[in-house]
């Protein structure tokens, strides 16, 4: 949701006034203005820490670092409280940060009071751009105020200036997703959310949590103080064993997070950030540890993005996302097969019953292979990325299902690990009844409409 979509704008030159001298106290006026200058916080220091703050605070959300990022276009707002460039800055932060996309609410609020025509981000714009209504939209449909979020999509495709300057695939999705918001909240499925409790979950991030279909071992992220770390815990006697920190032993800089996980439990999938893309990595239990994870070939990793693989239970088939070119369009499913010597096929998209021309992620298997759990922004969904599932039928992948709310909210749902037929899964979530942050809990869903096939 960053904002790319910069033009050129004009901006007020400061004009000084006049001074008045007299040539009785001239000496005098001259020594008030000097030190004048030498206080004002418009002069000086401040104005250079006010850059400073704006050219880091891009420069972290460029690298998509909003966390970090909002602290510097919080100093900025906080100096100037009504400027609407820097209301929109620190908005886009928290539309960004998983659990504090409803804080972004009043400060786009206040950047839509004053639209730019031709809109450049630099230190000395007042206005915001006007993408800003869009935004807006985005984060009233997230707070479940769906007549505001049309009203401001409105105000935002009615514009003269929107015509051939937006991807409107895009904006009509987000114009369908508040549309059918309320239709999929009105049919719930039924289903049950249980905390794994403190010994997997704490205050802080717990998070894209792969299980052994047995369910005897959890490996999932939690985000410590200075990286992103891998954990792994045990299943014994009906509890949970005290996790174990494997991130040095497959190799991570804390760039690296799990996605799935042979049968056995010996062969573990994972995604490592290179540069800007990502690619595939495998790792292998030996000896009572993992081993540094090394790259899948060229068939799986492109020169573009991919960012989750999911195994087959067999461990035959490879399911993976990539942005690369032949795709419906944005980040595709697609799937490789495993060749006699080892090693993985050419890549086959999955096609559009599966794809769309909008973003598909977290694609899981299940455990007999008949069922794909996926997230899409393209299919029928009620905000954002939503959980979906399609079944294989005569060798036939059938059109996207969306499992349902609450499972799907209207918040990004990007993450579901089936369990058997994938009535059985494990999410990490939000609930005010968790340790903190982002909890990993296990879900059973017992009934809905939605679900109805999965019974089956």
């Amino acid at each position: 949701m960053k904002a790319s979509w910069e033009g050129l704008m004009s901006y007020r030159r400061l004009t000084a006034g006049r001074i008045r001298h007299f040539f009785s106290s001239a000496l005098l006026g001259l020594s008030m203005l000097l030190l004048a200058f030498s206080l004002s916080p418009v002069y000086g220091q401040t104005m250079a820490e006010k850059k400073e703050w704006f050219e880091t605070g891009n420069y972290f959300f460029d690298s998509e670092d909003y966390q970090e990022a909002v602290f510097y276009f919080l100093k900025l707002h906080d100096a100037n409280p009504t400027n609407a460039n820097y209301n929109f800055l620190v908005g886009s932060c928290y539309l960004n940060i998983p659990g504090n996309e409803i804080k972004s609410i009043p400060y786009f609020e206040q950047a839509v009071t004053k639209i730019a025509t031709k809109y450049k981000n630099e230190l000395t714009q007042i206005r915001a751009p006007l993408h800003a209504y869009f935004y807006l939209a985005q984060a009233y449909r997230m707070n479940n105020q769906m007549d505001k979020a049309m009203e401001m999509l409105d105000k935002f495709t009615n514009s003269p200036y929107f015509e051939g300057n937006y991807n409107e695939a895009i904006v009509n999705a987000e114009i369908e997703a508040c549309k059918k918001a309320k239709v999929i909240q009105d049919k719930p499925i039924q289903v049950t959310f249980t905390n794994l409790g403190s010994v997997i979950n704490n205050s802080s991030e717990n998070y894209d949590p792969v299980l052994t279909q047995d369910t005897s071992i959890i490996i999932y992220m939690n985000n410590l103080k200075f990286y992103n770390a891998i954990y792994m815990s045990k299943r014994e006697n009906g509890a949970w064993t005290e996790p174990e920190n494997i991130t040095p032993q497959v190799g991570s800089d804390g760039d690296a997070y799990p996605t799935s996980i042979s049968v056995d439990g010996k062969t573990l999938y994972l995604v490592r950030k290179v540069k800007k893309n990502g690619d595939i990595f495998v790792s292998h239990y030996e000896n009572g540890k993992w081993s540094i994870m090394q790259p899948l070939n060229e068939n799986i990793n492109s020169n573009r993005k991919e960012t989750f693989a999911s195994i087959s239970a067999d461990g035959k088939i490879l399911y993976f996302t990539s942005d690369r070119r032949g795709g419906e369009g944005g980040l595709d499913i697609w799937y490789s097969e495993l060749q006699p010597n080892g090693q993985w096929g050419k890549a086959k998209n999955m096609g559009p019953q599966v794809n769309t021309k909008l973003d598909e992620e977290t694609p899981c298997i299940s455990a007999d292979g008949t069922t794909l759990f996926f997230s899409s922004q393209g299919h029928q969904n009620m905000g954002g990325f939503d959980i979906f599932y399609s079944l294989r039928l005569n060798n036939e992948w059938s059109g996207a299902v969306n499992i349902g709310s609450p499972l799907n909210t209207t918040l990004d749902d990007k993450f579901y690990f089936p369990i058997g037929n994938g009535l059985i899964g494990y999410i990490a979530r939000r609930l005010p009844s968790g340790f903190g942050l982002q909890d990993i809990y296990r879900v059973q869903i017992t009934g809905g409409d939605p679900v109805k096939d999965l019974a089956k």
